[in-house]
């Protein structure tokens, strides 16, 4: 949860300073290098605050350990010892607490300053606690001092329906949901979408002709928090829309290696058209929304599964045969059933048995008739 802070002068030099947000940040590279080498051995585990000098209060010592040891870990995945950069600092919930008084709530957090300890309070927005409160994060984002807390939310009581919603996400239609026994729903304005992503790629060119690299960068940090709005409010609405039908399960598309399969790499991938589609597939943000959709659910209570997508938008949903839709619309030459293709997906999605508790992009062998693999 994102908190607005309210820093007085003196408390923003403090936490600019060497001394705290930066100190945190060298601390962790160091170590991480110190567990590399072995300096550290046995992965840090037996390592304590009194095997390092920080001007960092002990208990913030003892969270840069913990996550030095996480980066440490994560270089295994990614095959390089990353190097962090941007200054922050993190406290867990036994340092750090919220209090309210005549003027608003204050947070007050343990830091090092003049060669000691001390803790400051800072003016902050009124927080609800969402649960058990877990690690603060303070970091510096866009001129703004925000602090990040985590909360362990309560386990949701079951969602007391009993029908199946599918969900079939696109780049046309950005979501259309099935929910049996109850009819279809499209949810969002692909052309739109398209629209600004095609306004902020005719930007980026002009600048990257000018040699604007900083305006670059500040142009797609614009578009990816434009369209992380976008899916936040549309997966908002698709749970909602859950809720009022009686969804106890909600079934997504497990979409992974979408973008491998339907990009052209061949010699038309030269031709416009060709680099259009590529563009379009790229930018689509599918797995943003179907997180999104994803941990919603969870907290209204709604399971999540996951399917696989095979040949759901060419399947009949009256008689099973398989056909290629022309555009937007899908005919079954078998049995003459007609409807919107994105649909046909929504309808085959909420039928297929699906596997919880796996994320969109986890690799999961799948039978080819839409059931798992043992």
């Amino acid at each position: 949860m994102p908190v607005r802070l309210y820093l007085r002068p003196e408390q923003a030099v403090i936490l600019r300073a060497r001394a705290h947000c930066r100190e945190y940040i060298s601390t962790i590279n160091v170590l991480v290098h110190a567990l590399d080498s072995d300096v550290l051995p046995n992965g840090g585990q037996d390592a304590s605050t009194k095997d390092f000098t920080a001007a960092l209060p002990s208990a913030v010592k003892n969270q840069v350990l913990r996550d030095a040891r996480s980066v440490w870990k994560r270089s295994f995945e990614l095959g390089v010892i990353p190097i962090l950069r941007k200054p922050i600092c993190q406290w867990n919930n036994q340092n750090w607490r919220i209090e309210s008084g005549p003027e608003g709530e204050t947070l007050l957090i343990p830091v090092y300053q003049k060669a000691q300890v001390g803790q400051i309070a800072i003016r902050c927005r009124t927080v609800e606690p969402l649960g058990k409160p877990g690690v603060l994060r303070i970091k510096r984002k866009r001129g703004k001092w925000i602090a990040e807390i985590t909360y362990t939310l309560p386990e949701p009581e079951s969602a007391p329906g009993e029908r199946i919603m599918g969900v079939d996400l696109g780049v046309k239609v950005p979501a259309v949901v099935h929910v049996i026994g109850k009819g279809n729903r499209f949810f969002g304005n692909g052309r739109e979408q398209r629209a600004k992503r095609r306004q902020f790629y005719a930007r980026r060119k002009q600048l990257q002709q000018a040699n604007k690299v900083r305006a670059v960068r500040k142009s797609q940090g614009k578009e990816r928090r434009g369209m992380r709005d976008i899916n936040h409010k549309l997966s908002r609405r698709i749970v909602s829309h859950a809720q009022q039908q009686g969804a106890c399960v909600i079934r997504l598309e497990r979409l992974a290696g979408i973008r491998q399969r339907t990009a052209r790499t061949s010699r038309g991938a030269k031709t416009p058209k060709a680099r259009k589609n590529n563009r379009l597939i790229a930018t689509w943000t599918f797995h943003q929304l179907a997180t999104f959709i994803a941990y919603k659910a969870a907290r209204a209570g709604i399971a999540v599964e996951w399917v696989d997508p095979a040949h759901t938008s060419q399947t009949c949903p009256a008689c099973f045969h398989r056909n290629t839709a022309a555009d937007r619309r899908y005919v079954c030459v078998d049995c003459g059933w007609m409807g919107h293709r994105d649909a046909v997906g929504a309808i085959n999605i909420s039928r297929r048995t699906g596997r919880r508790g796996d994320s969109a992009g986890a690799a999961v062998a799948c039978s080819s008739d839409g059931g798992w693999a043992a």
